[in-house]
């Protein structure tokens, strides 16, 4: 009988690095960090479809830009996903839900019609606090006729789709360096040189990107934005067939700062069109992240001893060691909540990189399967890839008293399978 680790083994060394893919289809629509490769994603959930059978729904505690939910999507699957994030919640349920395919085309040439007539009608620019900061003059009026404009579409499923495109404009005409998901602003002279193609660079979005969209999906979805370890608990006990996700692998503000990235996006969307279930979320521009996975800092002590990070813990100063007892203290709990919600005999994959804090590799995969055997999970399989393309160095920068450090170039994929009780 062939097993899961031997069906995964079949395809030989590098076959998961997928060196050679680029985003594509669905997954074009809007850029993200840290995006998990879509066709690793599918074919894995293929796999165990065909191994396990009686698979009807998937679930990803942290859906990021939805990679996963999407290729759940092509296998028929009822759909469940949470993320903290307003951005990622809207990019997946556009991805998901598509445009209306029998308005599209109007709400296009509605849209361009409109952006002519409020050119010379608006009378207030947006604003939200450092707007000017952030955004040159010139850029502020013209993103805030697309605003208006964009208010104005009546269908919800377009107008959706149009604030997704609207996220990436966003992003390449505000002030910020384009080199890092941080909030750092560029220099002056690139600035004052940036030329404002602003309306034309948007029309080609809203033109070309919803051809990638699929329809309306008409299985069961709940795309829920929100604190995983608060939405988590009101799920049912064993009511998941399949859990498929990429945990983060820190907390947001020393790893991928997901919420400095989506803030500024945000902050231009109109507040009816987007999910958000705590203000304090999109009251400053590091809120996403503070309150994400181990973004507050406590003061107790994790309460599973695990060797592997007891050990790690040893090696890292007191300082550091608050932030890491903080990231498991939160992780730990999701585990716990996603084991809960797990059906027995069922499988949990789980995507995994291993950082380093104090040039010492934290090792996420260890600690987390050390875990879950703790709580009576097996390992099913696991194999490690190559991340290909990566936008960071090889090596960061130096840290005083460490050297140079490297950067996470491999992840883990780890597949546990719950017990039968």
């Amino acid at each position: 009988m062939t097993t899961l680790q031997d069906k995964l083994n079949s395809y030989g060394d590098g076959y998961w690095d997928f060196q050679k893919e680029k985003r594509a289809g669905v997954h074009e629509i809007a850029t993200y960090p840290a995006m998990m490769v879509a066709p690793m994603q599918h074919k894995i959930i293929g796999d165990i479809i065909k191994l396990e059978k009686n698979i009807d729904n998937i679930f990803d505690p942290f859906h990021g830009s939805g990679t996963t939910l999407v290729e759940g999507k092509k296998f028929n699957l009822n759909l469940i996903g949470i993320d903290i994030n307003p951005l990622a919640n809207i990019i997946t349920t556009v991805k998901i839900n598509g445009v209306n395919t029998d308005t599209i085309y109007n709400s296009i040439e509605d849209l361009i019609y409109n952006f002519r007539k409020l050119k010379n009608d608006i009378t207030a620019c947006h604003y939200f606090p450092k707007i000017s900061k952030w955004f040159r003059e010139d850029v502020i009026s013209d993103l805030t006729v697309i605003r208006q404009a964009i208010i104005l579409e009546k269908n919800r499923k377009n107008r959706l789709y149009f604030w997704v495109c609207l996220s990436d404009l966003i992003r390449k005409y505000s002030n910020t360096r384009s080199s890092t998901f941080k909030l750092h602003i560029k220099e002056e002279e690139k600035i004052i040189s940036m030329e404002n193609n602003v309306f034309n660079d948007f029309i080609i979005l809203i033109k070309e990107k919803h051809l990638h969209l699929d329809s309306n999906y008409e299985k069961k979805q709940s795309i829920t934005q929100g604190d995983s370890n608060i939405e988590m608990e009101k799920m049912k006990s064993n009511s998941v067939d399949l859990i498929c996700t990429s945990p983060p692998y820190g907390d947001n503000g020393t790893t991928v700062t997901y919420g400095q990235y989506s803030i500024l996006s945000l902050l231009w969307m109109d507040r009816q069109d987007i999910s958000v279930n705590n203000e304090e979320l999109i009251s400053n521009f590091s809120a996403i992240d503070s309150q994400s996975l181990g973004g507050r800092l406590k003061n107790s002590k994790v309460r599973e001893e695990i060797p592997a990070l007891e050990e790690i813990l040893t090696k890292i100063s007191n300082q550091k060691k608050k932030k890491v007892n903080s990231f498991f203290s939160d992780y730990f709990l999701s585990l716990s909540h996603m084991i809960r919600i797990l059906k027995p005999n069922s499988l949990m994959v789980l995507t995994l990189g291993n950082r380093r804090v104090d040039n010492v590799e934290i090792r996420l995969d260890k600690i987390t399967s050390d875990y879950c055997e703790l709580k009576g999970l097996k390992v099913e399989a696991t194999f490690n890839r190559a991340i290909p393309r990566k936008r960071m160095p090889r090596k960061i920068s130096n840290i005083k008293s460490h050297g140079a450090v490297s950067s996470m170039n491999n992840e883990t994929v780890l597949i546990l399978r719950k017990g039968e009780n």
